[in-house]
């Protein structure tokens, strides 16, 4: 069995015009993949993208906390026991900006040694004649507790599934959430 596996893998490679189309197909696939590498650094770059100003005033410390706590609202309401609910959030200060920076660093060699000459500038865009600066990133304001006043909230099984929720939703530990029970 081998041997005519062989002799046909033989005969094969013997025929001139059969090596030279796997050696064609060989090669059109290293330029396909050559060229979807370059296809895919294109994308990659890290441009930071622009926030608009409204992207920015959802991070403003009240309205981020105005914009959860309704959220978490409607989610707990729908929570099986938990019916009609009240949220707070508290929050540790505001939101943070990261922007966007050219950085220039030169190596000076002199006869002291090397000196390092770094150099940093913002970016700024013109947005319609209004000149900003570049936000490349926000951190949120950090979230440092939760209270739920809920009916239900006396059950224990209903406070269990209320501090799960919570938790998962905000990335918080269990410890820094409160259910109680609605008059």
């Amino acid at each position: 069995m081998a041997g005519k596996l062989n002799g046909k893998i033989n005969k094969y490679l013997n025929n001139d015009k059969i090596v030279k189309i796997f050696v064609v197909i060989g090669l059109v696939g290293i330029l396909l993949i050559a060229f979807s590498g370059i296809k895919s650094d294109d994308n990659n770059t890290s441009e930071p993208k622009k926030i608009s100003s409204e992207q920015t005033e959802i991070y403003n410390s009240d309205t981020y906390k105005e914009n959860i706590r309704t959220e978490l609202e409607d989610i707990l309401s729908d929570v099986s026991g938990v019916g009609d609910c009240s949220v707070m959030i508290s929050v540790e200060g505001t939101a943070e900006y990261i922007y966007a920076e050219n950085i220039d660093k030169k190596q000076n060699y002199g006869p002291q040694g090397s000196t390092d000459d770094t150099k940093s500038e913002i970016v700024i865009t013109d947005d319609s004649g209004n000149d900003k600066a570049l936000v490349k990133k926000i951190v949120r304001p950090k979230i440092t507790g939760v209270v739920v006043v809920c009916k239900g909230g006396e059950n224990e099984i209903v406070k269990e599934r209320v501090i799960k929720a919570v938790s998962a939703a905000l990335n918080i530990s269990y410890s820094k959430i409160c259910v109680e029970a609605k008059k």
